[in-house]
Protein backbone atom coordinates (compact mmCIF):
# COMPACT_ATOMS: atom_id res chain seq x y z
CA UNK A 1 0.00 0.00 0.00
CA UNK A 2 2.91 1.84 1.01
CA UNK A 3 5.16 0.96 -2.05
CA UNK A 4 1.01 1.90 -4.39
CA UNK A 5 0.85 5.39 -2.69
CA UNK A 6 4.64 6.45 -3.64
CA UNK A 7 4.68 5.84 -6.76
CA UNK A 8 1.17 7.85 -6.89
CA UNK A 9 2.61 10.77 -5.54
CA UNK A 10 5.94 10.86 -7.92
CA UNK A 11 3.62 10.36 -10.82
CA UNK A 12 1.92 13.53 -9.78
CA UNK A 13 4.91 15.24 -9.14
CA UNK A 14 5.98 15.01 -12.68
CA UNK A 15 2.85 15.14 -14.04
CA UNK A 16 1.99 18.67 -12.91
CA UNK A 17 4.53 20.63 -14.07
CA UNK A 18 4.37 19.76 -17.73
CA UNK A 19 0.51 20.57 -17.38
CA UNK A 20 1.03 23.82 -16.27
CA UNK A 21 3.68 24.47 -18.93
CA UNK A 22 1.51 23.53 -21.60
CA UNK A 23 -1.11 25.70 -19.61
CA UNK A 24 1.47 28.50 -20.27
CA UNK A 25 1.76 27.81 -23.79
CA UNK A 26 -1.45 28.88 -24.99
CA UNK A 27 -0.66 31.83 -26.59
CA UNK A 28 -1.06 32.86 -30.39
CA UNK A 29 2.00 34.37 -32.57
CA UNK A 30 -0.09 36.93 -34.09
CA UNK A 31 1.11 38.92 -37.00
CA UNK A 32 -0.32 42.85 -37.82
CA UNK A 33 -1.53 43.25 -41.03
CA UNK A 34 -3.13 46.79 -40.84
CA UNK A 35 -4.06 49.85 -39.03
CA UNK A 36 -7.25 50.59 -41.28
CA UNK A 37 -6.98 54.22 -40.07
CA UNK A 38 -3.51 54.55 -42.45
CA UNK A 39 -5.22 53.54 -45.41
CA UNK A 40 -8.70 56.10 -44.87
CA UNK A 41 -8.42 59.37 -47.10
CA UNK A 42 -8.92 62.15 -44.99
CA UNK A 43 -12.05 63.04 -46.00
CA UNK A 44 -13.85 59.78 -44.90
CA UNK A 45 -15.64 60.12 -41.94
CA UNK A 46 -16.01 57.43 -39.62
CA UNK A 47 -18.31 56.54 -36.67
CA UNK A 48 -19.29 53.95 -34.64
CA UNK A 49 -16.66 51.35 -32.64
CA UNK A 50 -15.27 48.81 -34.42
CA UNK A 51 -17.51 45.64 -34.34
CA UNK A 52 -17.80 42.39 -36.71
CA UNK A 53 -15.78 41.32 -39.50
CA UNK A 54 -16.19 39.14 -42.17
CA UNK A 55 -13.60 38.30 -45.82
CA UNK A 56 -14.81 37.41 -48.79
CA UNK A 57 -11.98 36.70 -51.15
CA UNK A 58 -9.84 39.66 -50.52
CA UNK A 59 -12.11 41.94 -49.50
CA UNK A 60 -12.74 42.44 -45.81
CA UNK A 61 -16.00 43.84 -44.97
CA UNK A 62 -15.75 45.98 -41.11
CA UNK A 63 -18.57 46.39 -39.59
CA UNK A 64 -19.02 49.62 -37.18
CA UNK A 65 -21.70 50.10 -33.99
CA UNK A 66 -24.43 51.79 -35.96
CA UNK A 67 -24.48 49.98 -39.28
CA UNK A 68 -21.40 51.59 -41.31
CA UNK A 69 -19.26 49.11 -43.37
CA UNK A 70 -15.47 49.32 -44.50
CA UNK A 71 -14.59 48.17 -47.08
CA UNK A 72 -10.84 47.42 -47.35
CA UNK A 73 -8.49 45.18 -50.30
CA UNK A 74 -7.03 42.77 -47.16
CA UNK A 75 -4.99 41.56 -49.93
CA UNK A 76 -3.49 45.25 -51.40
CA UNK A 77 -3.45 47.01 -48.16
CA UNK A 78 -6.35 49.13 -49.68
CA UNK A 79 -9.14 51.46 -48.92
CA UNK A 80 -12.13 50.37 -51.05
CA UNK A 81 -15.52 52.22 -50.11
CA UNK A 82 -17.84 53.10 -47.03
CA UNK A 83 -21.11 52.79 -46.73
CA UNK A 84 -24.22 52.48 -44.18
CA UNK A 85 -26.08 49.23 -44.24
CA UNK A 86 -29.55 49.30 -45.51
CA UNK A 87 -32.14 48.62 -41.98
CA UNK A 88 -29.25 48.13 -39.84
CA UNK A 89 -28.19 50.55 -37.41
CA UNK A 90 -27.91 47.52 -34.89
CA UNK A 91 -24.38 47.35 -32.88
CA UNK A 92 -23.14 45.12 -35.69
CA UNK A 93 -21.50 42.73 -33.09
CA UNK A 94 -20.38 39.80 -35.62
CA UNK A 95 -20.82 39.64 -39.14
CA UNK A 96 -20.26 36.25 -41.81
CA UNK A 97 -20.36 35.37 -45.46
CA UNK A 98 -22.88 32.48 -46.18
CA UNK A 99 -22.92 30.62 -49.74
CA UNK A 100 -26.48 31.35 -51.17
CA UNK A 101 -26.36 34.79 -53.29
CA UNK A 102 -29.04 37.29 -53.75
CA UNK A 103 -29.27 36.80 -57.56
CA UNK A 104 -27.43 35.69 -60.23
CA UNK A 105 -25.76 38.85 -60.72
CA UNK A 106 -24.51 39.21 -56.95
CA UNK A 107 -21.41 40.33 -56.66
CA UNK A 108 -20.88 38.46 -52.88
CA UNK A 109 -22.87 35.66 -51.26
CA UNK A 110 -25.20 36.80 -48.73
CA UNK A 111 -23.99 39.03 -45.72
CA UNK A 112 -25.12 37.87 -42.09
CA UNK A 113 -24.85 41.00 -39.34
CA UNK A 114 -25.82 40.78 -36.09
CA UNK A 115 -27.81 43.74 -34.21
CA UNK A 116 -26.82 41.65 -30.97
CA UNK A 117 -29.17 43.87 -28.45
CA UNK A 118 -32.95 44.51 -28.88
CA UNK A 119 -34.51 41.59 -31.19
CA UNK A 120 -31.12 40.07 -31.79
CA UNK A 121 -31.80 40.13 -35.35
CA UNK A 122 -29.71 38.39 -37.88
CA UNK A 123 -29.74 40.91 -41.22
CA UNK A 124 -29.01 39.08 -44.80
CA UNK A 125 -27.56 41.73 -47.08
CA UNK A 126 -26.67 41.35 -50.60
CA UNK A 127 -23.80 43.70 -50.45
CA UNK A 128 -21.48 45.20 -53.59
CA UNK A 129 -18.19 47.27 -52.78
CA UNK A 130 -20.41 50.37 -52.28
CA UNK A 131 -23.69 49.24 -50.79
CA UNK A 132 -26.04 46.62 -49.39
CA UNK A 133 -29.60 45.20 -49.62
CA UNK A 134 -31.61 44.16 -47.08
CA UNK A 135 -32.74 40.78 -48.25
CA UNK A 136 -33.92 39.01 -45.10
CA UNK A 137 -34.46 39.25 -41.75
CA UNK A 138 -33.96 36.08 -39.32
CA UNK A 139 -35.11 36.13 -35.63
CA UNK A 140 -35.19 33.74 -32.47
CA UNK A 141 -38.58 33.35 -31.31
CA UNK A 142 -37.62 31.06 -28.30
CA UNK A 143 -38.17 32.82 -24.91
CA UNK A 144 -35.16 30.76 -22.78
CA UNK A 145 -32.14 33.26 -23.77
CA UNK A 146 -31.15 36.33 -22.01
CA UNK A 147 -29.63 39.58 -22.95
CA UNK A 148 -27.59 40.37 -25.96
CA UNK A 149 -27.47 37.42 -28.86
CA UNK A 150 -25.20 36.92 -31.68
CA UNK A 151 -25.33 34.96 -35.51
CA UNK A 152 -22.51 33.13 -37.09
CA UNK A 153 -23.21 31.07 -40.45
CA UNK A 154 -21.41 28.10 -41.26
CA UNK A 155 -21.16 28.42 -44.74
CA UNK A 156 -19.80 24.72 -45.55
CA UNK A 157 -22.31 22.65 -43.59
CA UNK A 158 -25.71 25.16 -44.62
CA UNK A 159 -26.06 25.79 -40.70
CA UNK A 160 -26.28 29.01 -38.54
CA UNK A 161 -25.87 29.17 -35.01
CA UNK A 162 -26.88 31.96 -32.16
CA UNK A 163 -24.53 32.81 -29.76
CA UNK A 164 -26.36 33.72 -26.75
CA UNK A 165 -27.01 33.22 -23.14
CA UNK A 166 -29.27 30.83 -21.11
CA UNK A 167 -29.39 31.11 -16.83
CA UNK A 168 -26.20 32.60 -17.19
CA UNK A 169 -24.02 30.11 -19.14
CA UNK A 170 -23.08 30.99 -22.67
CA UNK A 171 -24.98 28.73 -25.55
CA UNK A 172 -24.25 27.81 -29.04
CA UNK A 173 -27.33 26.72 -30.69
CA UNK A 174 -27.24 25.01 -34.65
CA UNK A 175 -30.01 25.61 -36.73
CA UNK A 176 -29.99 24.89 -40.28
CA UNK A 177 -30.04 28.23 -42.58
CA UNK A 178 -32.50 29.49 -43.92
CA UNK A 179 -32.90 29.99 -47.50
CA UNK A 180 -34.13 33.08 -49.15
CA UNK A 181 -37.18 31.65 -50.51
CA UNK A 182 -37.96 30.51 -46.82
CA UNK A 183 -38.77 34.34 -45.95
CA UNK A 184 -42.64 35.38 -45.05
CA UNK A 185 -44.46 37.85 -46.83
CA UNK A 186 -42.78 40.61 -44.89
CA UNK A 187 -39.12 39.24 -45.67
CA UNK A 188 -38.83 37.55 -42.42
CA UNK A 189 -37.54 34.06 -40.94
CA UNK A 190 -38.73 32.66 -37.53
CA UNK A 191 -36.69 30.16 -36.11
CA UNK A 192 -38.33 28.72 -32.87
CA UNK A 193 -37.04 26.03 -29.84
CA UNK A 194 -38.21 23.04 -31.99
CA UNK A 195 -35.81 24.10 -34.56
CA UNK A 196 -32.78 23.59 -32.69
CA UNK A 197 -30.27 21.07 -33.85
CA UNK A 198 -27.52 20.54 -31.36
CA UNK A 199 -26.59 23.22 -28.36
CA UNK A 200 -23.17 23.04 -26.82
CA UNK A 201 -21.42 25.05 -24.06
CA UNK A 202 -19.35 27.99 -25.09
CA UNK A 203 -17.44 28.18 -21.99
CA UNK A 204 -16.66 30.87 -19.50
CA UNK A 205 -16.64 34.05 -22.28
CA UNK A 206 -16.52 36.58 -19.64
CA UNK A 207 -17.78 39.69 -22.21
CA UNK A 208 -18.79 38.13 -26.12
CA UNK A 209 -17.03 39.58 -28.88
CA UNK A 210 -17.38 38.23 -32.09
CA UNK A 211 -17.78 34.72 -33.58
CA UNK A 212 -16.77 32.52 -35.92
CA UNK A 213 -16.95 28.53 -37.41
CA UNK A 214 -13.94 27.45 -39.16
CA UNK A 215 -13.69 23.92 -40.30
CA UNK A 216 -14.29 22.08 -36.84
CA UNK A 217 -14.20 24.82 -34.37
CA UNK A 218 -15.67 28.06 -33.31
CA UNK A 219 -13.50 30.95 -32.22
CA UNK A 220 -14.81 33.48 -29.91
CA UNK A 221 -12.92 36.62 -28.81
CA UNK A 222 -13.69 37.65 -24.81
CA UNK A 223 -13.03 40.63 -22.76
CA UNK A 224 -12.10 44.28 -22.94
CA UNK A 225 -9.18 46.55 -21.83
CA UNK A 226 -10.03 46.76 -18.42
CA UNK A 227 -10.42 43.46 -18.03
CA UNK A 228 -8.59 39.90 -19.52
CA UNK A 229 -8.78 39.39 -22.91
CA UNK A 230 -8.97 35.56 -24.62
CA UNK A 231 -9.47 33.42 -27.61
CA UNK A 232 -11.88 31.12 -27.01
CA UNK A 233 -11.45 28.28 -29.45
CA UNK A 234 -14.77 25.13 -29.17
CA UNK A 235 -14.62 22.25 -31.05
CA UNK A 236 -18.41 22.18 -32.63
CA UNK A 237 -18.94 18.75 -30.36
CA UNK A 238 -18.60 20.71 -27.93
CA UNK A 239 -15.90 18.15 -26.30
CA UNK A 240 -13.22 20.47 -26.48
CA UNK A 241 -12.05 24.06 -25.59
CA UNK A 242 -9.24 25.85 -25.50
CA UNK A 243 -8.10 29.42 -24.39
CA UNK A 244 -5.59 31.56 -26.06
CA UNK A 245 -4.31 34.78 -24.23
CA UNK A 246 -4.85 38.34 -25.83
CA UNK A 247 -4.10 40.40 -22.78
CA UNK A 248 -0.33 41.74 -24.43
CA UNK A 249 -2.47 43.38 -27.26
CA UNK A 250 -4.00 46.57 -25.00
CA UNK A 251 -7.25 46.92 -27.24
CA UNK A 252 -10.37 45.17 -27.39
CA UNK A 253 -10.62 42.02 -29.62
CA UNK A 254 -14.01 42.57 -31.79
CA UNK A 255 -14.83 40.73 -35.33
CA UNK A 256 -13.09 37.24 -35.94
CA UNK A 257 -12.80 36.13 -39.76
CA UNK A 258 -11.08 33.21 -42.06
CA UNK A 259 -8.88 33.25 -45.28
CA UNK A 260 -7.31 30.16 -46.41
CA UNK A 261 -5.61 28.64 -43.64
CA UNK A 262 -5.15 31.81 -41.86
CA UNK A 263 -7.47 33.48 -39.09
CA UNK A 264 -8.03 37.13 -38.67
CA UNK A 265 -8.70 39.24 -35.55
CA UNK A 266 -10.07 42.94 -35.81
CA UNK A 267 -9.22 44.92 -32.69
CA UNK A 268 -11.19 48.56 -31.66
CA UNK A 269 -9.28 51.36 -30.09
CA UNK A 270 -11.49 53.07 -27.38
CA UNK A 271 -12.92 56.64 -28.73
CA UNK A 272 -11.04 56.16 -32.07
CA UNK A 273 -13.27 54.63 -34.97
CA UNK A 274 -10.78 54.90 -37.41
CA UNK A 275 -8.11 53.53 -35.11
CA UNK A 276 -9.34 49.61 -36.57
CA UNK A 277 -5.89 47.20 -36.10
CA UNK A 278 -6.31 43.92 -37.90
CA UNK A 279 -3.65 40.75 -37.30
CA UNK A 280 -3.67 37.31 -38.44
CA UNK A 281 -2.63 34.17 -37.14
CA UNK A 282 -2.73 30.82 -37.93
CA UNK A 283 -3.00 27.25 -36.11
CA UNK A 284 -1.08 24.10 -36.94
CA UNK A 285 -3.26 21.69 -39.11
CA UNK A 286 -4.42 18.69 -36.56
CA UNK A 287 -5.52 15.37 -37.78
CA UNK A 288 -9.19 15.94 -36.93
Amino acid sequence: MRLKLAIYLLLTMLVMPLCGVAQRERHLHLEQVMNVADLLPAEVEVRGSSQGMAISGRYAFLMHDKGQCVVVDIRRKEFVATFVMEGNTGHCNNASFGRERATQESQFPLLYVTECRGQRACYVNDVTLSGSRLVQTIYYDGDDIEGPADWFVDARRDNIWLYCTVKGERRLKKFRLPRLSESDSRGEVHLSVEDVLCEIAAGEVKIPQGSLIHRKRIYLPDGVPSRDRRLHVVSIKGDAHEQYDLNHLAVEPEGVAAKGRRLYLSFHTPRDPRQNLIYRFRFKRRAN
